[in-house]
């Protein structure tokens, strides 16, 4: 790994504005929401916010 690529990774954790890394603001969540076909809006925001299968299933917790 070079000095390059390890401040790349230093930089990167400063953004995010203490989130985790994979986790999406609520204007991110709107933005790409917005860029679905309408038809699929329901099921792709409730996967995005991790409350449903892509098919629109809802997931369910087996604990």
């Amino acid at each position: 790994m070079s000095n390059y690529d390890i401040e790349a990774v230093e930089h990167g954790a400063d953004t995010s504005g203490g989130r985790a890394p994979d986790e999406l603001t609520e204007r991110e969540i709107q933005e790409l929401v917005a860029r679905c076909p309408e038809q699929q809006r329901w099921a792709f925001e409730g996967w995005l916010r991790g409350v449903r299968q892509l098919d629109g299933d809802p997931i369910v917790s087996l604990g």
